[in-house]
């Protein structure tokens, strides 16, 4: 007994003096070596990303990290500048060079371009990253940039014809909406001022006897009286069915064919006497079938639901127009005729709902509408609304998902859907409403710029909708006096900035110089 416990205390003393053996000799446990690895990039190995808005790169480490002071951090074969991040100093910020569209890059950071900030002599392992930058307008000369460049920059008379009472025969009680005469001065002067295009939306409804539907012959000649004032002036025109969507129910229609049965034939007889009426005017004049067909929930409706029923409902009454306008003769056998998807959204235009119609003349336009983000251009005094737009914008008050890069990404899909394929698209409306402050007002007309370049680059005329009210807040859309055509006060210097984009070929006045003079 005696013999064991002996061994096993000779074993625990060796034991002790093997762990003493083992320390340092301070008694201090060694300090852990240094490492520098990456743990995450902000950009993603072959993603695909828009040119305009990728500046920088953050590249985060294990440890808190320094950039060498002979960094040779490139994006392809141009050098880029990087610092530590302010927020964490494990992170660092690589500013990029201006970057191209449609174009393949390669992020390369070396071994020892990032160093321990403790130790200058622990060198991060060297880092590659690719990707590419969205495809860009693409070089199109065909029918339909050659319409683009002939309609221009446009202007809207709203709230004057398009006035509705919301019932057939039945006056608006409050007259015009705009509270205005327009004369053959307001199309002199507009013209005069650089606008090439007058969009005239028309409501015939409340003119219109329920019996045969015959248009009443004064409103006619009061609508022919401006077109024509229009085209002395050189003016296109476009000429529409507007806030008739009060006896246009999609919804019913798509439903019951009694109902469809009715509808088509009331467009049927309208549209032949407009068509009848105009078919001695030039090209200088288009059609538009009508303006903003949809169910009263803009799109978030029982389209989503019915199975498809509202477009086709959609699809078969555009092709109706362009049956009847063709069958009048004249020069309707080759003019151009607008027709809009659903809500006239160009999410629906791209949508493969939307059917074009067929046309022996194969003259038909695709017309849509563009006021994205709504709650920036036109409610921002509602407890929703924005006060500002784009990458510039203060946090909490811009509409995320609705910046540039959401102008640029409806525009492209327009233009390799319809425009690509000599198919021409118009914006037949778009704007923002002047708002009540000054900080808010330089972000608005940044937006108008924005959109008019993006328009021109994508190759889509488009027309500003003007009400002629002035002030700021919601439905103050006014640009020019509807009278005669006098400028807005203060409006001069920004019209003249929405054509110039919406025209110009300057090779130098891009969306990235816009971009790049955001409101800061």
């Amino acid at each position: 007994m005696k013999r064991i416990v002996f061994c096993y205390l000779a074993c625990l003393l060796f034991s002790c003096f093997a762990f003493i053996a083992c320390g340092s000799s301070s008694g201090e446990e060694p300090a852990p070596q240094v490492t520098i690895n990456l743990r995450s990039c902000s950009i993603t190995e072959g993603q695909e990303y828009t040119a305009t808005s990728l500046k920088e790169v953050t590249v985060s480490y294990n440890n808190v990290v320094a950039v060498s002071s002979n960094a040779n951090i490139t994006l392809n074969d141009t050098k880029c500048t990087a610092k530590s991040s302010a927020t964490t100093a494990m992170d660092v910020v690589i500013t990029l060079p201006t970057l191209e569209a449609g174009k393949t890059y390669v992020l390369t950071i070396p071994e020892g371009a990032i160093v321990s900030k403790a130790d200058n002599s622990v060198k991060a392992p060297a880092y590659k990253v690719s990707f590419t930058t969205k495809g860009g307008a693409k070089p199109i000369n065909n029918d339909a940039t050659a319409l683009a460049q002939k309609l221009g920059w446009g202007w809207n008379l709203g709230n004057h014809f398009d006035t509705s009472s919301g019932e057939d025969g039945k006056h608006p009680q409050w007259g015009y909406w705009d509270n205005a005469t327009p004369t053959a001065a307001l199309y002199t002067n507009l013209k005069n001022a650089g606008v090439s295009t007058v969009r005239i939306g028309v409501t015939w409804g409340n003119y219109q006897n329920t019996s045969t539907w015959e248009i009443e012959a004064e409103y006619m000649a009061e609508v022919r009286q401006n077109v024509e004032w229009a085209e002395a002036a050189g003016l296109n025109v476009i000429l529409n069915l507007h806030h008739d969507e009060y006896w246009l129910d999609i919804k019913g229609a798509a439903n019951n064919n009694l109902i469809n049965d009715g509808i088509k034939t009331r467009i049927e007889k309208t549209w032949k006497q407009i068509a009848e009426a105009f078919k001695d005017k030039g090209d200088f004049l288009f059609f538009e079938s009508f303006n903003e067909i949809q169910d009263g929930k803009w799109g978030w409706g029982d389209n989503r639901t019915d199975g498809g029923k509202q477009y086709r409902t959609l699809n078969e009454w555009n092709q109706l127009v362009v049956n009847t306008i063709r069958a009048t003769g004249g020069n309707n056998a080759t003019r151009w005729i607008g027709v809009p998807a659903y809500a006239s959204s160009p999410v629906y235009a791209i949508d493969n709902s939307f059917v074009l119609p067929a046309d022996a003349a194969n003259r038909v336009m695709v017309s849509v509408h563009f006021y994205d983000p709504n709650t920036f251009t036109l409610t921002p005094e509602n407890s929703d609304g924005k006060s500002e737009w784009g990458h510039t914008a203060a946090e909490g008050k811009y509409q995320a998902s609705s910046n540039e890069d959401h102008v640029v990404e409806v525009f492209q899909n327009l233009q390799d859907k319809f425009v690509a394929n000599n198919i021409p698209v118009y914006i037949g409306e778009y704007g923002c409403v002047m708002h009540k402050s000054d900080r808010s007002n330089r972000f608005r007309n940044y937006y108008l710029e924005y959109v008019c370049r993006a328009a021109h680059t994508y190759h889509m005329p488009l027309c500003i909708w003007d009400n002629n009210q002035t002030g700021g807040g919601n439905e103050h859309h006014g640009y020019f006096n509807h009278n005669d055509g006098s400028y807005q006060s203060g409006m001069e210097a920004l019209i003249k900035t929405m054509i110039k984009a919406a025209t110009s070929d300057e090779a130098g006045y891009t969306l990235e110089s816009i971009y790049n003079n955001a409101p800061k």
